[in-house]
């Protein structure tokens, strides 16, 4: 362990002082955001709906998906997305039905390699291509590269971890996560950032390895109390802001194994999205912003919801003018 410790401590025992008033920021609208939910339970029951469809949308365009918000609102409803490729619809499935457990069972999903294959499996559940190794390490050698306009790797950013090698280095990241977290060895931004920059660097499986890396920050957020992340989209602000993304990827990680090993190009993206995340969420419940992150048909049935205590289907077809299937997908509890 003490080999393991001397790897990763180093990266962030000693933050830059922006970086501790980055967490302090982050901590205060959390403590805020707990004190002011005012809204009813099934108005917050459709602001997580509407965060599973940005999410799923976004996450799955920065891997080069076509999906629109729209069109994963009806994979959601169950209606048929013709004019795609199956895949598309089967990923946004599988990223849907996957973060959907996460907000619902987060507290009994704790950070164990048992669980992050789990969460791969079910990520590529539905996908044709991905039967031989969903739920497995890669077992042969995969790159990080940049998708251009046509969808093909326009070119490779860095090598990732030889796949003999993963479940080791897995291991060794996973036992000083959950050691680091269990202790407050440093503060558990600091820890969760670290882990989602060295699972991507590893790179595990043979697919699926970006879209898996945000949902597992969805699911440490929550584990650590950031409940705002269920309200405003993760994905949707990395995916606004890819280029810095990739970037700050590329920075850090083309250190690691180096004598200047840093993730602080790393740290500032992934701080500045989490106060993002932490800042909108906040104005939407203060300022009743809600309409920034709905669709207009999601905003007029969230609008009709927080005016009553509940409303069957047809009540709300009847208030809102959105049709039966529509507006029954967007009022039932997601089922998976």
């Amino acid at each position: 362990m003490d080999d393991i410790i001397k790897k990763f401590d180093h990266r962030i025992k000693n933050p830059d002082p922006h970086i501790v008033i980055f967490l302090t920021e982050v901590d205060g609208i959390r403590g805020e955001f707990k004190s002011s939910l005012r809204m009813t339970p099934q108005a917050i029951t459709n602001l997580r709906k509407s965060t599973l469809i940005t999410s799923a949308g976004a996450s799955n365009r920065i891997e080069g998906g076509k999906l629109n918000d729209e069109e994963v609102e009806k994979v959601m409803c169950g209606l048929a997305v013709s004019k795609f490729a199956d895949r598309d619809s089967q990923e946004v499935q599988g990223y849907l039905e996957t973060l959907q457990n996460v907000f619902d069972s987060f507290q009994t999903l704790p950070l164990r390699e048992s669980v992050i294959t789990s969460l791969h499996n079910q990520l590529l559940k539905y996908s044709n291509k991905d039967d031989t190794h969903r739920g497995g390490y890669k077992k042969k050698e995969n790159a990080v590269g940049v998708l251009g306009p046509d969808g093909n790797v326009a070119r490779i950013m860095f090598e990732t971890t030889k796949a003999y090698l993963t479940p080791k280095e897995m291991q060794e990241l996973v036992d000083w996560t959950v050691d680091a977290l269990e202790k407050n060895r440093f503060h558990q931004l600091l820890i969760i950032a670290n882990f989602i920059v060295e699972f991507l660097k590893i790179h595990p499986f043979e697919d699926g390895n970006g879209r898996l890396s945000r949902v597992l920050t969805n699911l440490l957020l929550l584990r650590f109390g950031y409940q705002f992340v269920q309200y405003v989209s993760h994905e949707q602000i990395v995916e606004r802001r890819k280029d810095e993304y990739y970037i700050a990827l590329r920075k850090s990680q083309e250190t690691f194994k180096t004598d200047h090993d840093t993730i602080s190009p790393w740290l500032n993206f992934f701080l500045s999205v989490v106060k993002e995340q932490a800042t909108k969420a906040l104005t939407y419940l203060e300022e009743e912003k809600i309409e920034d992150i709905l669709s207009s048909k999601q905003y007029e049935v969230w609008k009709y919801l927080s005016s009553v205590e509940e409303a069957a289907p047809g009540e709300i077809v009847k208030a809102t003018d959105i049709a039966l299937g529509t507006a029954g997908c967007l009022k039932s509890p997601l089922t998976i």
